[in-house]
């Protein structure tokens, strides 16, 4: 099996367990080891759209971390924690004031653009090569950098309570929500944490179409996306027969194609996916 599942993440679970337990269960149904990945992380207490990566679709983890994604998310204000989420231990309280729908709309449209954002502390960033949640847990402070990141849209969709609300998001791969709902309450001179987050979109990924752990393990083909499938929704090309061999040894082909990834084909039948850098063809993720 090549490609990858879109699968919802169950609460509580790690994007890891997600991978281990796909794994687990392609094992017992193939009778061999698979290669498994997550194509990005959903923190623990956030559910939605994870991709699970198959065999040679693992090579597509750069090309997903990359996509715009879709978020539901729940902002709490007057508190804030060591995680900036609700796992995390209270590290500072205010009383929140009456403030109205739109003075909450206006902050969450000022965020639309590209600007850079602190990711939180308890992140899976990398810090001289430790990432960021391993120091915080030893109780080591340490230096994160602001990363860029691109909010397209932002509009609240509930108002909960007067200190809690609910808003979608559309955003740039890398985004850290959790970092978002801070600084929001930050202009809001209050602190605020995130108390939920739904991930509804991960590029061609949506939660609509998405299956279960529990569908999965009754049937493995559940959620599959195919090489084949997942090719169908990008440009093709194709290569004659008399060109197979330079391909299978790894040779990079020139081609007039936009830069991107691709299907590639060979004499009509699927081959692999493949990506185009400045006029060259390179292959990314085989079939076989």
């Amino acid at each position: 099996m090549n490609g990858f599942y879109n699968v919802v993440k169950p609460i509580d679970w790690s994007s890891s367990d997600l991978v281990i337990k796909i794994r687990g269960i392609l094992r017992h149904h193939l009778g061999q080891k698979v290669k498994v990945g997550h194509l990005g992380t959903l923190d623990p207490l956030a559910t939605g759209v994870l991709g699970v990566a198959v065999g040679s679709g693992t090579k597509l983890f750069d090309f997903f971390l990359s996509k715009r994604k879709t978020y539901i998310a729940t902002c709490y204000l007057g508190v804030t924690t060591s995680t900036l989420d609700r796992g995390g231990e209270v590290t500072g309280r205010a009383a929140v004031p009456p403030i109205s729908d739109e003075e909450i709309q206006k902050v969450l449209s000022s965020f639309i653009g590209t600007t850079e954002q602190i990711p939180p502390m308890y992140s899976a960033k990398s810090i001289g090569g430790v990432r960021a949640y391993k120091l915080a847990h030893k109780g080591e402070e340490a230096e994160l950098k602001p990363c860029k990141v691109t909010i397209y849209d932002c509009k609240l969709t509930e108002r909960i309570s007067d200190v809690e609300f609910r808003f979608c998001v559309q955003c740039s791969g890398g985004t850290y929500i959790r970092s978002l709902c801070r600084d929001i309450g930050a202009k809001l001179s209050l602190p605020a944490y995130m108390s939920s987050l739904e991930r509804t979109i991960n590029g061609m990924m949506h939660i609509e179409d998405a299956t279960t752990i529990e569908s999965i393990e009754k049937d493995i083909t559940s959620g599959f996306v195919s090489l084949k499938a997942f090719g169908q929704t990008l440009k093709t090309l194709d290569f004659s027969e008399q060109l197979r061999k330079k391909i299978d040894n790894g040779v990079k082909l020139e081609t007039d194609a936009e830069d991107g990834l691709c299907s590639v084909y060979i004499g009509g039948a699927f081959y692999a996916i493949g990506q185009v850098k400045s006029g060259t063809l390179e292959i990314v993720a085989r079939e076989k």
